[in-house]
Formats: structure tokens, C-alpha cells, sequence
């Protein structure tokens, strides 16, 4: 599959074809399932509440058992009573952490971004240098394009004045290929690469697969070894 490419001034590139070590398709369950723990992740745990032993007061029983005519009462701590306890109420000692495995992460990230090209709402600029950050240039480029809405912008993660020049435009979000968020990928109407981030974003994945072989192919031996 190819990604079409677009000059600074708005005129058709040349197209490029998308690393096919980025292709990747899951279900959108397995999307939501990252998401979701992102969130989770993110989650402050502030919320406390006390329960009956924890509240002041009630140590003496209220009334006597028997010969009241009201019902027999223990402590004034009692979850039924005002300022009683509460019962199973939220603690901050609670742990909202989810884990996935780097498999189903990187799955689900690379699924995010094919998504977007496999339904043409991916293009490239091939051309796009700035000698120096201006915020200017990058907002004339972006409008010679073909996009509407939220874009995200991959940018080499060297490139400081391409960072600088993009961060302060409004629907814009910037990403690298080793930090990409997949809230602002799903999220954004488009995805916008120069030819220096998509070999960039290949030679990254391509990298982390070796690692992870790498790692395989130790425990494999380590395996061997400990069962001869």
C-alpha cells in the first residue's frame, strides 16, 4: 500500500509505499482493551471513605437492649445511622492498574496508525524542512494540503525545529516513533508523515522486533540448558 506524498507548496509527490512491517490489524476490542488501560493508568485514586470501624464516636451502646420499644442498637456507628460508617465505599488503597503485554501493545498502536492509512486519511510531505522554528510556515504548509479536522504530525524525533514550528497550531498533536499516543491517533481525522518519520517509524518497529527475537531466542537456549 502506498502513501500519497505532497510537495510544501501543495503540488502531487511522488507516492511511497508503507513499510509492511507496519501492517497490522486487530479487532476493535483489542484497540478499546489499550485504551482502557491507558485510562486506567492514568486513574487518581482519591476517593476514601470510612467505614464503622473507622468513624469517631459510638462507643457506648445508645440505649439499653430490652424494655425501649425501639429497635436493640449496638453503636451509633452503624452504616443505617447518620455519620455511621460507610459500607463497601471506595478506599484510595484500591489498585486500577491493567497490564498488557508488549505483543497486544504494539499490535494495537501499529493497527491504529494502518487504520488511518488503509482508509486514505494518511499523507505525507516530502519536502518539509525549516532552518529555523516558525509556527508561520508549518500552518501555510498544513492549508496547500489535503486534510481537514485533527492531524497528527510525525516528525523525526531529531528534528527540534519541526517540533517547535508545529506544537503551538492548535489541531495539531506532534508524535515520534518512539513516543505515539493511540488516544490522539484515534482520535485525529488525519495522520501527516514526512519521508524522514516513516522510515524513521519502520527502522523503530523494525528494531523492537529484533530485540524481542533476540530476547526469545535467549530463553530458548536458557530453556535448553536447564533441562539437559
Amino acid at each position: 500500500m502506498k502513501i500519497e506524498f505532497y510537495k510544501k507548496n501543495g503540488e502531487v509527490d511522488v507516492p511511497v509505499e508503507y513499510p509492511k512491517n507496519l501492517v497490522s490489524e486487530v479487532s476493535d476490542a483489542r484497540l478499546l482493551e489499550y485504551v482502557r488501560m491507558i485510562r486506567a493508568n492514568m486513574r487518581a485514586n482519591n476517593a476514601q471513605t470510612k467505614d464503622r470501624s473507622e468513624v469517631s464516636g459510638g462507643g457506648k451502646k445508645p440505649w439499653k437492649q430490652k424494655g425501649t420499644g425501639r429497635a436493640r442498637v449496638g453503636s451509633s456507628r452503624s452504616p443505617i445511622w447518620s455519620g455511621g460508617g460507610v459500607t463497601f465505599g471506595p478506599t484510595n488503597d484500591r489498585n486500577y492498574t491493567i497490564k498488557l503485554n508488549k505483543k497486544e501493545k504494539r499490535a494495537a498502536l501499529l493497527a491504529a496508525i494502518y487504520a488511518k492509512v488503509s482508509a486514505k486519511k494518511a499523507i505525507g510531505i516530502s519536502d518539509l524542512k525549516f532552518s529555523a522554528p516558525k509556527t508561520a510556515d508549518a500552518a501555510k504548509a498544513l492549508e496547500k494540503l489535503p486534510i481537514n479536522g485533527k492531524v497528527m504530525v510525525f516528525v523525526p524525533a531529531a528534528d527540534e525545529n519541526a517540533k517547535k514550528s508545529f506544537r503551538n497550531i492548535p489541531i495539531v498533536t506532534l508524535a515520534v516513533a518512539n513516543t505515539i499516543d493511540i488516544i490522539s491517533i484515534i482520535s485525529a481525522d488525519s495522520i501527516l508523515f514526512t519521508k524522514e518519520s516513516l522510515t524513521e517509524l519502520g527502522d523503530h518497529f523494525t528494531t523492537t522486533d529484533r530485540k524481542s527475537q533476540i530476547s526469545t531466542d535467549k530463553s530458548k537456549k536458557l530453556k535448553e540448558v536447564v533441562s539437559e
